[in-house]
């Protein structure tokens, strides 16, 4: 095994743990740094600003999705409602996006996340990937997403169908 290859896997595994735990804000270089047992020198050298090591972060996700796409409606579905309804997801997506304003390769990682979306489930409802109908129910879902995020209270009781939801945007 390539040590400069394990080095960097491994930096990159801990600011995943570190992401999905405590969200963007946890996601610090020394933390990452001491969580893969390197030197922050060794960090910077691989990931030299916060942006690209969110970057990889968002971009190993992207890839975990891919290895994994949702075979049908249902799945589909099931997956939105994990991305969009959990609140430490809603906010490490939030926080990429705010970070996202600092450079080009983030934004660039978060529209290619954002249409690989898009396009899984045009797919799925047998729709072209630029299917209006397809964004605009991803945006509501997305926005509902938002709102349930800063709306806790309401979050207990609200039952969310996302199949009646498409519906309403013309997929069926």
């Amino acid at each position: 095994m390539n040590i400069a290859i394990g080095t960097q896997q491994r930096i990159l595994d801990a600011a995943i743990q570190i992401a999905n735990k405590n969200g963007i804000k946890g996601l610090t270089q020394p933390k990452v740094a001491r969580a893969a047992g390197v030197r922050q020198s060794h960090l910077t050298y691989y990931f030299p600003r916060k942006a690209d090591l969110l970057a990889a972060v968002l971009e190993a996700s992207h890839h975990q999705g891919e290895d994994a796409p949702p075979k049908n409606i249902d799945e589909a579905l099931k997956m939105l409602n994990t991305l969009m309804f959990t609140p430490k997801r809603m906010r490490f997506f939030l926080g990429a996006v705010i970070e996202a304003e600092e450079g080009a390769e983030l934004r660039n990682v978060l529209a290619d996340h954002a249409s690989a979306l898009t396009n899984q489930i045009a797919r799925l409802f047998n729709r072209p990937s630029d299917d209006p109908n397809v964004e605009a129910f991803i945006d509501r879902v997305r926005g509902m997403g938002i709102r349930l995020l800063l709306e806790r209270k309401r979050r207990a009781d609200q039952k969310i169908d996302l199949k009646r939801i498409a519906q309403e945007c013309g997929l069926a």
